[in-house]
């Protein structure tokens, strides 16, 4: 991996988890956020920023070590869901999210540099049947991925070749 690549995936991750800690907090402190059936969605809001912030400082540290965590998380970061039962949606740092909507049809483009959002809920009666993916989070993901296979293949190849 190039260091551009690395430092910008470090960047993008660290920042979008302090950008999503600090939001979070500042919510909480502010009162904006007063229900306690918000309590669980705010302790994972807060584990997955956290996340983002450890995952960031493994990239930029440029460990081997980084490759696989990063790209479980960014991997996390994919899926865009709403429904009346359910509905999870997640990004740090950055999203290219395609969307599509039922009940009227609505597709869309939603897209973000350098934010953090995330949001999850069970039990929205009403709620518009939402389905999506960000883009950018799965294509850092499956490069990550292929990269992970990689340097597996590199492993093995090395202790193949001092045995």
């Amino acid at each position: 991996m190039k260091n551009w690549q690395r430092r910008l995936l470090g960047i993008l991750a660290l920042g979008g988890g302090a950008s999503g800690i600090s939001s979070t907090v500042n919510a909480v402190v502010q009162g904006q956020v007063l229900a306690i059936s918000a309590f669980i969605p705010i302790v994972f809001a807060l584990a997955f920023f956290v996340w983002g912030v450890w995952c960031g400082v493994l990239m930029l540290e440029g460990t081997k070590k980084a490759l696989y965590p990063n790209a479980v998380f960014w991997l996390a970061q994919t899926p865009l869901l709403q429904t009346p039962v359910l509905a999870y949606t997640a990004f740090c740092g950055a999203q290219l999210q395609v969307f599509v909507k039922l009940s009227p049809f609505e597709a869309g483009i939603s897209s973000s540099l350098l934010g953090a959002q995330f949001g999850m809920g069970i039990g929205q009666p009403g709620a518009r049947i939402t389905v999506g993916v960000n883009l950018f989070a799965l294509c850092v993901s499956l490069w990550l991925i292929q990269k992970c296979k990689r340097a597996e293949q590199n492993l093995i190849l090395d202790a193949t070749t001092s045995a």
